[in-house]
């Protein structure tokens, strides 16, 4: 894979050099035509009237097109520098390196949830941080949303993998895509949430007036010049200097009406301009997935006169620009009223397209979406897209399970089986030997499963609609005045009120009561073990306690001991992180704490 990107990466910066190159000349090019030009243009009239007038044509033509194509190279530059910039940081995601463009999603983050703290989702060095290629809000609220929601129709999740495949397979549509966008800072993610709540602008005075006069304003022109014409110009000065008054006193009119709108609509333009050649390669790429095809049947297709649907749009904002310089602007209400016209024109723009930029936005963050999941199995090309079923005797079903998350060594993969003769599952082992880890292992890949994303599993098989309840990562808050104890003592309500909802759940609990003395937490470990075996629960205990695996012996068609060990070699501990059947019978703690000095009473 990493292979793939360095040559990528080698022929961007071969071809950034042809560019540069192109885009130097050009502007020689450009400065050399527009002397000549000029010289050749006075000559020409100095020559013949006509003959200035044909070559002043050319001149123009030749000028305009030099411009495009600068600005057409500036572009090129612009996006070759984009896609190595995005292909570095997939170097750096595939060497273990953190995602350091793409936000983390701590703003997701939320401690109380049923799960999300837990498996690590949101945050430095998580599940988000790992999957975002998103630079929209629209696409970071859609990422997250998915992860936090299992989804329990079959169909959809189905499409979704489809969709997930294709967005793989479109390697060089999906570099480009994610590369339009990711020159876009984290912070102004939230642009596309404004840009969306673009209204139509108030009403302004003499509204309907000023409608047909921007129509007619031309012909006003045509008659002030025809008229004066016949009469033989005389008293033209006043006439124009009347018709300018005139203009200015409609622009001043509604100044205070137009000003801020058309500020707001500036602004917001020009950051739509960074969205712009995403929507292009959205709306001039066909897609087979039909989640994709149902997403994109509204999306504002192009028209004849651009390939670009934002182009409409950016037209009138470029227009408004241009009142920015005060010469022009001169110009500009001297001909027209044209702050007010050019509002009533954003506004008609507005009412012919009232879920435009709704539309726009939820295509990119459609795509958004599947392009982090595409890269996620194209990067991991070993990781497998899981079955789904809804049989009531088979949970879980995994060949060499891992932790996406793990970095920096081999993950150590497992095998496991969760059915209905295995519906409690209690895994005892020594401190730091990895049931903590297995625990997430299950959850997160469970959770990858229903975002319709790859796992990382050689073959993954799930129950349909299994939602992951955690009990693991148990701290105290000053802030919310609530010790340890009473944090467990809230996530033992949470397990208890989702045994009794009704809904398909996979409980993953690591040493419960560990803010309480040792004889009641047996007591409450026991009773919370029993009420899990009793409600039929599907669950994963993880325990010190070798107490809790009297229970088992209780409930042998129901409860299955895993165990986690770990040997020694010259005073070393060494751990194969392999889960095994059976009761752990070693540990560990002292033998760590006397590695760091703490000498230990036989």
């Amino acid at each position: 894979m990493i292979q793939f990107y360095q040559t990528q990466l080698q022929s961007l910066l071969e071809n950034r050099e042809v560019l540069q190159k192109n885009y130097n000349k050009t502007s020689t090019y450009r400065l050399i035509f527009l002397i000549v030009g000029l010289l050749g243009v006075i000559k020409a009239f100095s020559i013949n009237p006509y003959l200035g007038i044909i070559a002043l044509v050319v001149f123009l033509g030749g000028f305009y097109y030099l411009v495009k194509y600068h600005e057409k190279t500036e572009e090129d530059l612009h996006q070759n520098d984009n896609q190595q910039t995005l292909i570095k940081n997939e170097i750096g995601i595939v060497n273990n390196e953190v995602n350091s463009i793409y936000g983390d999603g701590s703003d997701f983050s939320n401690p109380h949830h049923i799960f999300s703290a837990d498996l690590d989702l949101f945050g430095q060095n998580s599940l988000f941080q790992l999957l975002n290629r998103a630079k929209t809000r629209w696409g970071l609220e859609l990422l997250a949303k998915n992860m936090l929601e299992i989804e329990s129709d079959g169909e959809v999740l189905q499409k979704k993998q489809e969709a997930t495949a294709e967005l793989k397979e479109k390697t060089t549509w999906r570099l480009r895509f994610l590369a339009s966008l990711i020159h876009i800072p984290n912070s102004q993610a939230d642009s596309s949430h404004q840009i969306s709540k673009i209204t139509v602008p108030p009403k302004l005075a003499l509204g309907t007036f000023l409608k047909y006069y921007g129509k007619v304003v031309p012909l006003v022109w045509l008659a002030l010049f025809v008229g004066f014409y016949f009469l033989k110009f005389e008293g033209i000065g006043f006439g124009i200097g009347g018709l300018v008054l005139f203009h200015f006193y409609l622009n001043g009119l509604n100044k205070k009406i137009t000003e801020p709108y058309l500020e707001q609509i500036s602004v917001t333009g020009r950051a739509l301009q960074s969205f712009s050649k995403a929507a292009e390669l959205i709306a001039n790429e066909e897609y087979t997935s039909k989640i994709l095809q149902e997403a994109l049947k509204d999306f504002p297709r192009a028209d004849l006169k651009s390939k670009n649907p934002i182009e409409g749009f950016s037209l009138i904002v470029k227009r408004l620009e241009m009142r920015r310089n005060m010469i022009a602007s001169l110009f500009l209400i001297s001909a027209r009223p044209f702050e007010p016209i050019e509002t009533l024109k954003m506004g008609e723009w507005i009412e012919r397209n009232p879920n435009f930029f709704n539309e726009i936005f939820k295509a990119i963050a459609m795509l958004e979406y599947f392009a982090s999941l595409g890269t996620l199995q194209f990067n991991n090309p070993e990781w497998c897209l899981p079955d789904f079923h809804e049989e009531d005797q088979n949970f879980i079903s995994a060949a060499q399970i891992g932790h996406p998350l793990i970095k920096g060594h081999k993950t150590v993969c497992n095998d496991f089986e969760l059915n209905d003769h295995n519906r409690v599952n209690l895994i005892t082992g020594s401190n730091m030997s990895g049931k903590s880890t297995f625990l997430r292992t299950v959850g997160i890949n469970l959770i990858l499963a229903n975002m319709g994303a790859p796992v990382f599993a050689r073959k993954l098989s799930l129950r349909l609609g299994m939602e992951p309840i955690c009990y693991m990562r148990i701290t105290d808050s000053i802030y919310e005045n609530a010790s340890t104890f009473k944090a467990e003592i809230e996530r033992i309500k949470l397990v208890l009120a989702a045994l009794n909802n009704g809904k398909l759940h996979i409980f993953l609990i690591d040493e419960m009561l560990r803010g309480t003395n040792s004889e009641d937490k047996l007591k409450g470990s026991m009773a919370l073990f029993e009420k899990l075996v009793n409600e039929n629960a599907i669950a994963l205990l993880a325990t010190h306690d070798l107490r809790l695996s009297e229970i088992s012996a209780k409930h042998t068609n129901k409860v299955k001991n895993f165990y986690f060990e770990y040997s020694t070699s010259n005073g070393e501990l060494i751990f194969d992180y392999l889960i095994k059947e059976g009761v752990c019978k070693s540990f560990n703690a002292s033998i760590l704490l006397e590695a760091i000095g703490l000498k230990m009473n036989n």
